[in-house]
């Protein structure tokens, strides 16, 4: 399976259905630096790579619809992690792969998308590793395992890796540009990220 992903075989989703309790009840997905939204920016990247390109979130819907549609939350009830977010991801995208990542990384570039889509792939799971560390929330997923993770949230399993370790996976290495990969959860990251939020930003 060594084909680049053309654009009409990838769905790409944006997970913005987390808790938002370290940033001061604000939710993580809205959030803003010098007044230019991340998750417009994380759009307007995903939009070159793929026509369907959705927000899986389970608040501020309405905010999340005016910077985007379209919007969807999560379809098992009661708040159950990324897994839950990734189960709809795969659900209602309208191709065979899918890329998901977070709300929460503002500092994606164009390179995540491009390594995923034309890397050569062995499984149905394709997770970006950097250094000696999984970032299990950006990945490219076969759309077929929806069934498969749903009766796996439906044991009551709720672990990311766990589903990945059981479905095999293949490691994408970014040894190189990881800062892509730094997460805003709270307002001490954006403290420690002021440099990078103003390369970015402005």
């Amino acid at each position: 399976m060594s084909n680049k992903l053309q654009k009409h075989e990838i769905s790409i989703a944006i997970l913005a259905g987390g808790k938002s309790s370290r940033m001061k009840g604000n939710d993580k997905g809205l959030m803003e630096f010098n007044s230019r939204s991340v998750l417009s920016r994380i759009i307007g990247l995903a939009n070159e790579y793929s026509s369907d390109v959705f927000v899986i979130a389970n608040n501020n819907i309405d905010s999340y619809r005016l910077i985007h549609e379209p919007v969807y939350s999560d379809i098992l009830d009661d708040f159950q992690g990324p897994l839950s977010g990734i189960y709809t991801a795969l659900n209602k995208s309208k191709n065979k792969k899918v890329i998901v990542l977070p709300c929460d990384g503002p500092f994606i570039k164009t390179e995540y998308f491009q390594r995923l889509i034309s890397y050569d792939r062995k499984e149905r799971i394709q997770v970006v590793k950097t250094g000696n560390r999984l970032q299990p929330v950006y990945a490219l997923i076969d759309s077929y395992l929806e069934d498969n993770l749903r009766v796996f949230l439906l044991s009551g399993e709720r672990k990311i890796d766990k589903w990945y370790t059981a479905c095999k996976f293949d490691e994408i290495l970014f040894n190189e540009n990881d800062e892509m990969f730094i997460n805003i959860n709270s307002e001490d990251d954006v403290k420690d990220n002021e440099k990078l939020i103003k390369k970015m930003y402005g």
